[in-house]
């Protein structure tokens, strides 16, 4: 009965052929790139005296130095595609800076290598002139899968300012429980901190009439107030300012600690 084992590669009369017969290229431990090319050279010339490639003869070295060439650009070329798919397990810190430098993002080495991969490859997959990206649920999705734990919510007619939800919300708002002072958190409608062209706490900015322009960022129910890393607070308003349309504006129910 026929077996499989490290010489089922090679084909004889006696070796069954189907799908169940494995096909690949044997190797041999200790065997380099360049042995495996002139191992395919060799199989290429036809089976003539005339033709023997003795191993470091003349004929052998001179395929090993054609083969440099090639070696050189299959590894430059792993070397490039190693350097170019964040998931790849070769994508290094020094590729991390450079793909976070080309797409503006914050480098935070204290997020982790991998968490800078993930973060890389939803950049590189980010939707492209797709009206959806602009929606409450897909701002925040991007929010929660960068690591911040934030919940979006629409500001509906009749639109409201922060104070008219803070009143709403009175069990949330008062003093201890829940709500913490300083850190960030703003109290009053014209205190609050917003989110509209800058990355810095307390933007400049006038909302004015214009509250229909608006949106909230916070914890899960509207009004509740979130937690941010004060160490990612300019890459969070950041992200905020690269998903948000252009002409609207955040107010935030958010602790920077």
């Amino acid at each position: 009965m026929y077996q499989v084992d490290n010489f089922s590669t090679k084909h004889g009369l006696s070796t069954p052929h189907g799908m169940s017969t494995p096909h690949k290229m044997p190797t041999i431990p200790g065997e380099n790139l360049g042995d495996i090319m002139s191992g395919l050279a060799r199989q290429l010339y036809p089976t003539g005296r005339v033709w023997w490639m003795q191993k470091n003869g003349v004929f052998d070295n001179f395929h090993n130095a054609i083969n440099r060439s090639f070696i050189r650009i299959i590894e430059d070329s792993q070397a490039t595609l190693d350097s170019v798919f964040p998931d790849s397990v070769k994508f290094d810190e020094n590729d991390c800076k450079l793909w976070e430098y080309r797409f503006g993002l914050v480098t935070n080495a204290s997020l982790g290598l991998d968490f800078r991969r993930q973060t890389i490859a939803r950049k590189m997959a980010f939707p492209s002139n797709i009206k959806a990206r602009q929606s409450k649920s897909f701002i925040e999705s991007q929010l929660q899968l960068a690591g911040f734990n934030v919940w979006v919510h629409e500001n509906l007619h009749p639109y409201k300012t922060p104070n008219d939800i803070v009143a709403i919300s009175l069990d949330l708002v008062q003093h201890g429980g829940g709500t913490q002072h300083g850190l960030g958190t703003q109290h009053g409608f014209s205190n609050y901190d917003v989110i509209a062209n800058e990355n810095v706490l307390n933007e400049s900015y006038s909302i004015g009439s214009n509250l229909w322009a608006t949106f909230f960022i916070g914890g899960q129910t509207l009004g509740q107030i979130a937690s941010v890393p004060s160490n990612r607070q300019v890459e969070f308003k950041e992200l905020v300012l690269k998903l948000k349309p252009a002409h609207l504006v955040a107010f935030t129910f958010i602790n920077y600690v």
